[in-house]
């Protein structure tokens, strides 16, 4: 069920919903026991409108999410047969991808800091 479709969602409930994939990509990783963990926390504070007999079923009017790095040392260096945070790895991918549908240019690949281990 793909709530960004459904009609019954306000386009604030849909706008909530959708951060979950940006915040997963920057706060999920690769790890030895998992292939998307968890590495950082959040906690989202939902307003809703007031219930009335015109409004029986509330709806969400606003929202505010913390987010919390569980992993910090990551960013900076990651243990063997591990990656770094899912965002990197989508970044590098989409830097190849351009630079092999663009014309006249090298399929060379950017040079990127070692703790990223790309292809691990």
């Amino acid at each position: 069920h793909d709530p960004t479709h459904d009609k019954s969602f306000s386009a604030t409930e849909k706008q909530v919903l959708q951060t979950n994939p940006i915040l997963e990509a920057f706060g999920n990783a690769m790890t030895l026991r998992n292939d998307n963990s968890s590495r950082f926390g959040k906690f989202i504070i939902l307003q809703f409108d007031r219930v009335s007999e015109q409004n029986p079923r509330p709806k969400i009017c606003g929202a505010s999410i913390q987010t919390y790095l569980l992993e910090k040392t990551r960013v900076a260096q990651v243990t063997k047969s591990e990656r770094n945070y899912h965002i990197f790895h989508q970044l590098y991918e989409t830097i190849l991808m351009r630079q092999t549908e663009s014309p006249g240019k090298t399929s060379s690949s950017p040079s990127l800091p070692t703790g990223l281990n790309i292809n691990s």
